[in-house]
Parts: C-alpha cells; structure tokens; sequence
C-alpha cells in the first residue's frame, strides 16, 4: 500500500475538487466522450464498460486501464507542476496512487477518507436526482401520449357522430293509411330513407332542365334545349321523396303516389290487402320505362336539333 503523506497531500485538493463537481456525469469518461467515442462503445456492446477514475485533484473522470484509451492514466503522466498522482474508483471507492502504483488505504478519520465519503453521497444525490428527473420525463411523456390518444379519440368520435348525423339527415315521418295501404306504406318507408334513390332522382332531369346540344365538326355555337318534366310516376316519387324530407309536417300523404301506382297497375286499386314484393316491382319497372321512354324523346330532340343546324348552314 502506498504509505506516503506527501503523495496523498499533493495530490488532493478538497476545495478544488468541490467546484468541478457540480453538474457532472459521474459513470462516463469526460475524453472518450469529447472524442465521440462513449457512444460507439455503447453501440458495440460486446466489451464491458471500462470503469472511471475520477482525479482527487482535479476531478478530471477518466477510463481506467481495462479500456483501450485508459484516459485516467494519460491526465497523470500529463507533465505538471504538481502531480495528480490520486485518482479514486466510482465503482468500488477503492483509491490509487499512480507514483506508488498501488493502493492507498484510508479510513474516515482522515482527509481522504472524508474527501471519499463527500464524493460517494454527491454520487448517490445527483444519481437520485437524475433518477427523479427520468422518471418525471417519462412521465410527461405518457401524459403527452395519453392526452395525444384521448385527442385522436375524441376527433375520431366526432368524425362518426358527423358522418352518422349525414346518414340520418331525411327525418322518419309517418304516412297515412289510404285504406290497406299498409304494404304500399312499407316499401314507401323504405324507399325514403335510400339516400341513393334521392340522389338519383334530384339529378333525374326534373322540369325545367336543359340539355346542351353540341357539334365541333359544324363550327356552330352550343344550342341549349329545354326538356320536358320526366313521366308522372317519376315525378310523383320525387315530390313524394322531396316532402318526406323537407317538409314539416309529422304524417305525410302520399295520394299522388299512389294513384300513379294504380295507373300503371290496376291490380293495386280497390284498396285490398296486396303484396309488397309485388308493389316494388311495379313501381320500379314503372319508373323505368318511363325513362326509357324520356332517354328516346332526348335523342330525338338531339337529332332534330342537329338536323336545324345542318340546315341553317
């Protein structure tokens, strides 16, 4: 053991040694991490972490001889006016005198051994107080998270609140019973709460609509044509669809509809207990044909309009 008071003396320097320890990572060497090198150790993982030695008179924290760099070993032969001959362990507080080339024994009674004991409660404060700041983080950041979730889940919620508000935007009203009507009431139910029937129909050529006639090849202007309104079942089923949806009352009266109805079927009229199947197909070859029948007189507008212009030029 070393056993020279002069080595301990000159190379221990308490008052010192206090101011640069403030603020410091105690377990990683202050070179290899200025020359970059702490983080490709860590990435490599296959050798241990090299213990540090911190200077007792200085505080320089140096990697010890197991390392490759052995940077604790390097500050001493440094060449000084005074030797920072002590360097003591920060993994078994063991202390090492570099003249010696041995270790220095020391109790608490002594400076050294009183300089040890100040070293090893910094190291367990700033360790504690690192551990709480780590914690803390780690906690503001699942706090982050958890109110990022909760966020997400209400924009989440209020985006199909929205779109099933879009969904029920026809309001259910009820409809009045014509006598037996019950079957035709069913399918009329149904029919007005398909928001892609409404939408085809409101787009179905309703009166007033204007087609554009257009020939490139005779240099003419565009000519706009006025159709006429779609055939009366068509018409009755959108008025029908339109007051569903529109108006204010609670029961709606779908007489009109329903006498179209009839006049495409006869079987339906006497006001007698009928089938529903059989009242959707009739109403839906019904409105087909009338639109087969609007899709010819279209085409004959289209020629006939074609045949005016060819004529004027």
């Amino acid at each position: 053991h070393c056993k020279k008071k002069k080595h301990i003396r000159k190379g221990l320097e308490q008052g010192h040694l206090k101011k640069a320890l403030l603020n410091v990572e105690w377990h990683v060497c202050q070179d290899c991490k200025a020359d970059n090198k702490t983080q490709e150790k860590s990435e490599e993982e296959t050798d241990e972490s090299p213990s540090i030695w911190l200077c007792l008179k200085c505080g320089h924290r140096g990697c010890g001889r197991n390392s490759q760099e052995q940077h604790a070993l390097k500050h001493y032969t440094t060449p000084r006016s005074d030797p920072h001959c002590l360097v003591l362990s920060l993994d078994n507080w063991s202390v090492w005198c570099y003249i010696c080339d041995n270790e220095v024994p020391y109790n608490t009674s002594t400076r050294l051994g009183q300089t040890v004991d100040y070293v090893r409660k910094q190291v367990c404060i700033d360790s504690s107080r690192t551990e709480k700041q780590e914690n803390k983080e780690f906690e503001n950041k699942k706090v982050e998270k958890d109110s990022k979730n909760e966020q997400e889940k209400e924009v989440s919620l209020k985006e199909e609140n929205s779109r099933s508000s879009s969904n029920l935007e026809v309001t259910v009203k009820g409809l009045s019973n014509l006598g037996n009507t019950c079957f035709f009431n069913a399918v009329m139910q149904n029919l007005s709460q398909t928001p892609v029937l409404r939408e085809l129909l409101k787009e179905a050529k309703m009166p007033g609509t204007t087609v554009k006639i257009e020939s490139p090849e005779l240099s003419m202007e565009p000519q706009l044509i006025k159709l006429d309104q779609p055939g009366p079942l068509t018409l009755a089923m959108y008025q029908f669809l339109t007051e569903m949806q529109e108006t204010k009352k609670g029961v709606v009266t779908p007489k009109e509809l329903f006498a179209q109805v009839c006049k495409k079927a006869t079987r339906f009229k006497g006001y007698q207990q009928q089938d529903s199947h059989e009242l959707l197909r009739y109403l839906l070859d019904g409105m087909r044909a009338e639109e087969i029948q609007y899709s010819k007189k279209e085409v004959c507008l289209w020629l006939i309009s074609l045949t005016y212009i060819a004529h004027t030029v």
